[in-house]
């Protein structure tokens, strides 16, 4: 484990801010709606009609979205050429559209996280594994269906070092915080990002513990008192996820400890190795969503709820 660099004064006033402008990834109580959430998933059915491109890569991260009223997910997905994002229409259950968003040799889409109106994700070379380019996109104003992101973070380094086969993005009431972990996730890189001015500010970087796991998907949330990761992989054939607890509410001091695991029966192929991603409702309850790893006419998911 270790701490490279610590919060500015700026960013410590930042994560001092104890309240977000509603963008859903608040629960009352994050330990207690983890350990709420049902390891026995709902079944849904997706047809596609879509020509997914699907050979040397697989589903990656998946996320809920409202889009003039109506619920959408949005799936990332890495291929032998292409990284793209599928959109799903949750009411009609079939698939929307296909947006490219990189090709060759920026070819792996990673796990995904949406913080309104944004959604973020890591695209890199998967290949040669020494660059990756974190994008910030506003799908409200169509920049991501432009695949035009507002902010970029382009990482350089010596092979699975500046990978980013996972990202997290956080609301905060002026800003948004994000996490990004390089190969198998075994080092977290946390930045501060201003979309609007299209700004980002690395602050804090951590190497994790053996017992980790090799995250597909790393998801922020936060209650009242502390901001929280959840991890997402497969452990002996069942789906897992880790609940980390990153730093209390206030000035950001790293804490960065595994708090509490649970277990989910994923159905019908669905494999947290694919596409896994968290969704927080109205209730502000926590959702769980995952699907298959490969694209196919039918597209299964798991719908995972709390009790």
């Amino acid at each position: 484990m270790g701490q490279t660099k610590k919060p500015t004064s700026l960013l410590m006033f930042i994560l001092y801010l104890t309240s977000s402008l509603g963008f859903g990834q608040n629960v009352a109580n994050v330990p207690a709606a983890f350990k709420a959430l049902n390891s026995e998933p709902e079944v849904i059915l997706i047809n596609n009609n879509l020509k997914v491109p699907s050979e040397s890569g697989h589903f990656q991260g998946i996320q809920l979205i409202e889009k003039k009223g109506r619920e959408k997910l949005l799936v990332s997905g890495s291929s032998l050429t292409t990284a793209y994002t599928l959109e799903i229409n949750l009411k009609k259950r079939k698939t929307d559209k296909l947006i490219t968003l990189m090709t060759d040799p920026f070819r792996h889409a990673g796990g995904i996280q949406v913080s309104e109106p944004y959604m973020i994700v890591g695209i890199e070379d998967n290949t040669l594994k020494t660059t990756s380019k974190v994008c910030i996109y506003n799908y409200r104003n169509n920049g991501l269906t432009k695949a035009q992101p507002g902010v970029t973070i382009v990482r350089k380094g010596e092979p699975k070092q500046k990978t980013a086969g996972a990202t997290g993005l956080l609301a905060l009431d002026n800003n948004y915080w994000t996490v990004v972990a390089n190969w198998d996730s075994r080092n977290w890189d946390f930045y501060q990002i201003d979309p609007e001015k299209g700004e980002h500010h690395f602050f804090y970087s951590f190497t994790v513990p053996n017992d980790w796991g090799s995250y597909q998907s790393i998801n922020l949330i936060k209650d009242g008192s502390a901001i929280y990761a959840i991890g997402f992989h497969k452990k002996n054939l069942v789906g897992q996820a880790d609940l980390i607890l990153v730093s209390k509410l206030g000035s950001f001091e790293p804490i960065m400890e595994k708090v509490d695991s649970k277990t989910f029966n994923c159905k019908n192929g669905v494999d947290f190795n694919a596409a896994v991603g968290l969704q927080v409702d109205s209730e502000g309850k926590i959702v769980i969503w995952s699907t298959q790893a490969d694209p196919g006419r039918l597209i299964n998911l798991n719908r995972f709820i709390q009790k």
